[in-house]
């Protein structure tokens, strides 16, 4: 499927880690093995085992194929179940949800250095870019929806943007957010 929205607080707690949200990412370009993740995130294919167990329990991943290679091991490729995971807003637990906002304001800054290119100052507070991060979180959640009955998609990087720019235009149109964006021009 194209968007996968996440609304089980244990399987959200379980995308709250940087290693599994990587091996979604490089799974997402495509399908890849133990080894093979465990030499791109230079861990241990005993970690990345450990993970790939986790996300393929939770249904995030699945076995797409298996090959012999030249000494007949079999060589196990996985792949995501989506292009791209969205959680549920309001079902994020508490534990995690510092994990989420961070996530959006890392995407949140490079949007701003993006105006900052432009030539159009752009300031904003701490508290300010927190509450637009779990805005933002939202717009994704809304958006991502209209995508979740889509099948496979080819590029999803191409599929990301574009559920980012549509929950940005959607963000930027809101009362509270449409100053803030106007201002910066």
């Amino acid at each position: 499927m194209a968007v996968c929205i996440v609304d089980d607080p244990d399987k959200i707690r379980l995308l709250a880690d940087f290693t599994r949200t990587e091996i979604l990412q490089l799974l997402g370009e495509h399908p890849m093995t133990e080894a093979q993740l465990s030499r791109e995130l230079g861990l241990t294919r005993a970690a990345v085992g450990y993970h790939l167990k986790l996300l393929k329990k939770d249904e995030f991943i699945y076995l797409q194929k298996v090959e012999p290679e030249e000494h007949g091991i079999l060589q196990k490729f996985y792949c995501p179940v989506a292009a791209f995971f969205i959680v549920d807003c309001d079902r994020i637990p508490k534990d995690v949800r510092r994990f989420f906002i961070q996530m959006q304001i890392v995407n949140l800054r490079g949007i701003f250095i993006a105006f900052q290119l432009q030539h159009r100052f752009f300031g904003v507070s701490p508290t300010t870019l927190e509450k637009l991060a779990l805005t933002m979180l939202e717009q994704l959640e809304n958006t991502g929806r209209k995508y979740s009955e889509k099948g496979p998609v080819e590029n999803a990087e191409t599929l990301k943007v574009k559920i980012y720019a549509e929950a940005l235009r959607s963000l930027t149109k809101q009362d509270e957010w449409h100053d803030l964006f106007r201002d910066s021009r």
